[in-house]
């Protein structure tokens, strides 16, 4: 019995020390990503729904220019372009023309672009504003998770994934409460 007590005392002072880690290194990731002025990447994403029997596969670029701008341009197998700048979001699409939307009035949107964005641009604050965050590993290998704060968006998203080296995104899927889940491949351009 006092083995277990024992163990018990020792595991509670021990979570306190590996959240202070954790929080220390999320720290060093979060400024070594702030760091980029700017990205450019190439991108391949397969996205798997549960309405198809094989996975759709686009690939494209990604360009990120700090503090705000962020662009997704899908060129395979049919293009489409979605930018972010500051509280606007765009969105080109072939036969459906350009649509312009404020971030302010659409929350899911906002908290979909600042899962990449504020990722890529070391915002740690903004994460926090819509995502709890669960950080794992180093500055040489690092995972993030993010669970929506917003219920709205907690009703679509359950969650997205972040992997990476240093300050470089790696991997980002996202996990839809419909089984439906996306992931992006990022690699340098």
């Amino acid at each position: 019995m006092k083995r277990w007590l024992f163990l018990l005392l020792l595991w509670q002072l021990w979570q306190p020390l590996t959240s202070l880690a954790n929080d220390r290194v999320l720290s060093q990731v979060m400024a070594a990503l702030a760091a980029a002025s700017s990205v450019e990447a190439a991108f391949r994403e397969e996205k798997i729904l549960a309405m198809l029997q094989e996975p759709l596969v686009t690939h494209g670029v990604l360009y990120y220019r700090a503090p705000s701008y962020l662009r997704k341009q899908t060129l395979e197998p049919q293009p489409e372009d979605f930018q972010a700048d500051g509280d606007w979001l765009t969105i080109e699409m072939p036969g459906q023309g350009r649509r312009d939307f404020n971030l302010n009035g659409h929350p899911q949107l906002r908290a979909f672009v600042e899962a990449v964005r504020a990722t890529q641009g070391g915002d740690q604050a903004a994460l926090e504003e819509h995502y709890r965050l669960e950080f794992t590993g180093d500055l040489a290998s690092w995972n993030l998770r993010l669970m929506p704060r917003d219920s709205q968006v907690a009703e679509y998203l359950t969650l997205i994934m972040v992997q990476g080296r240093g300050a470089w995104i790696e991997r980002i899927e996202m996990l839809e409460t419909s089984g439906d889940r996306s992931v992006m491949t990022v690699t340098p351009r």
